[in-house]
């Protein structure tokens, strides 16, 4: 008897012991997040591009975050507040109280300084470590208190406000290649695991200084086809998608337990030429008559299902600078005329490179070979994998194509765009030795200083006629940023954000 009643003990401590676990691992919140693409890098100091931002950004917050279209200015994040003094040039930060890092150390203006002189670092090939040159010296007021010395005025200023802040301790004691691996910041996640190609894990950091988001972990799972990132929020295996696709929305509204939200934000979708690469775009009649015969409206119309809008300059349509007078007509007389008269060799094949960065691709790619067909151009497409196709680019690598259907996320401020995509010693720009190369250089290096808008405007104008008469590359069009959810959680993208910004956030529907 007995030992019956000792093994029915044992038995009800060992289903007690079972449902308890199953009930804290129910109990464990998990916001699931699909990612079109694997960042490479979430070490902020050696930003790439903006999808690394989704991550990063819980991580390793900045002095500032998204712009807002409304005001123009961005909103504060670690910065309480920002101030230009007297001299029109220096900015006055003012950090938050309470904040600290995942290790505990306490966030000072001594990591401000070690964060913008790592991001200045040749070594880390942060694409924007030009913008981050123009400021010649971190001075440290007090604990809670620095100033941005800048040489001379600096227009975009505020685009010198967004990098990751990490700390110096932590850096210093754990070296570059840990870090790498394992960021630190103070944002309300921390970095837990990753699996590169698969997923990345950032976990709630108890007690922070301002947020507590209703989730325990995010968990970023990267999923490159746009067909199974939807069919993971429809199966519930994923809680937030964005860059949904228009013609998915309508199989998305068949599921009552997904809600479907859409947002303005910058957009620029381009396709980038290397005139300076191929000699058989050298002339521009060539890509004067590749741009009359895109039909811009009716890619917009039929491939997006009218979620979007031509674009003809090679800006946001929100930015400072944007000009929404300006049109080029699909004019295929034109565009046959301007090839006949060109140095184009009948026959001679333009490659076309696409690869995820752009929605419908493939799509888009196949289109564009047909209208340069109409006009006697023998375009073919090739596909990359995006971080290779980055990898070719920034080498000059003949392998990335003549063209490539591009993009560029942008802020309303142009200068981070005109510095990446159209100086002679741009990261981005292709188009090194245009005739007017001298005045355009002189021209992004103007609005670069001039901090009076209305002059400011008048630069950028002469700026984009150059390009215009000239181009670099091809402006396409501009969507809307589609997003859905799983009806157990709400978020809203933050209006002017090029990123779903703050996930923390998110909240939990119960």
């Amino acid at each position: 008897m007995k030992y019956k009643f000792f093994l029915k003990l044992i038995l009800l401590a060992f289903v007690l012991l079972f449902f308890s676990g199953s009930a804290a691992v129910a109990q464990k919140k998990v916001l699931r997040v699909g990612l079109y693409t694997d960042p490479e890098t979430i070490n902020p100091f050696e930003f790439k591009t903006w999808n690394e931002l989704p991550v990063t950004g819980n991580i390793t917050p900045g002095l500032m975050g998204p712009a807002n279209p409304d005001t123009g200015l961005r909103r504060m994040s670690l910065a309480e507040s920002v101030e230009i003094l007297e001299n029109g040039k220096d900015i006055l930060i003012k950090l938050k109280k309470g904040y600290k890092f995942h290790t505990g150390d306490p966030l000072t203006p001594e990591d401000i300084k070690f964060s913008v002189e790592q991001t200045q670092m040749p070594d880390n090939a942060n694409v924007y470590a030009g913008i981050f040159s123009e400021i010649s010296q971190v001075e440290i007021v007090d604990e809670h208190t620095l100033i941005y010395r800048f040489e001379e005025p600096f227009a975009p200023w505020q685009d010198t406000m967004w990098m990751g802040v990490s700390s110096k301790n932590y850096y210093e004691n754990v070296g570059k290649e840990k870090f790498r691996s394992h960021p630190v910041g103070c944002g309300p996640f921390q970095f837990k695991e990753r699996k590169r190609g698969e997923y990345i894990t950032l976990e709630t950091v108890k007690n922070h200084a301002e947020y507590k988001p209703d989730f325990n972990e995010i968990r970023f799972l990267i999923v490159p086809d746009p067909i199974t990132r939807l069919a993971m929020l429809e199966t519930k295996e994923l809680d937030l998608i964005y860059n949904v696709l228009p013609h998915q929305v309508a199989e998305l509204k068949r599921h009552p337990h997904i809600k479907i939200k859409k947002a303005q934000v910058p957009s620029l979708y381009y396709l980038s030429i290397k005139p300076s690469f191929f000699p058989e775009l050298k002339d521009r009649k060539v890509r004067m008559a590749i741009s009359y015969a895109i039909n811009r409206r009716q890619i917009v119309d039929k491939v997006f299902f009218k979620q979007g809008y031509p674009l003809y300059t090679w800006a946001n349509k929100g930015e400072i600078g944007y000009d929404p007078g300006f049109k080029i007509e699909y004019n295929l007389e034109k565009a046959r005329k301007l090839l006949k008269e060109s140095n184009y060799e009948h026959g001679t094949p333009l490659v076309i490179t696409y690869t995820s960065v752009m929605p419908n691709a493939p799509i888009v790619a196949t289109i564009l070979q047909k209208y340069m067909k109409n006009i006697g151009i023998n375009a073919m497409i090739t596909q990359l994998e995006y971080g290779t196709y980055l990898t070719y680019a920034r080498n000059k690598d003949p392998r990335a194509g003549h063209m490539a259907l591009s993009a560029f996320a942008v802020d309303q401020d142009p200068n981070a765009h005109l510095a990446l995509g159209m100086g002679s010693t741009s990261t981005y720009c292709y188009y090194t030795d245009r005739p007017n190369q001298e005045e355009m250089d002189k021209l992004i290096a103007a609005q670069n200083k001039e901090t009076n808008m209305g002059k400011r405007l008048e630069i950028l104008k002469q700026i984009h006629a150059i390009n215009n008469s000239d181009p670099g590359s091809i402006s396409l069009f501009g969507l809307y940023e589609i997003y859905a959810m799983n009806r157990r959680i709400d978020y809203t993208w933050i209006s002017g954000g090029i990123y779903p910004a703050y996930l923390y956030k998110t909240k939990l529907i119960k």
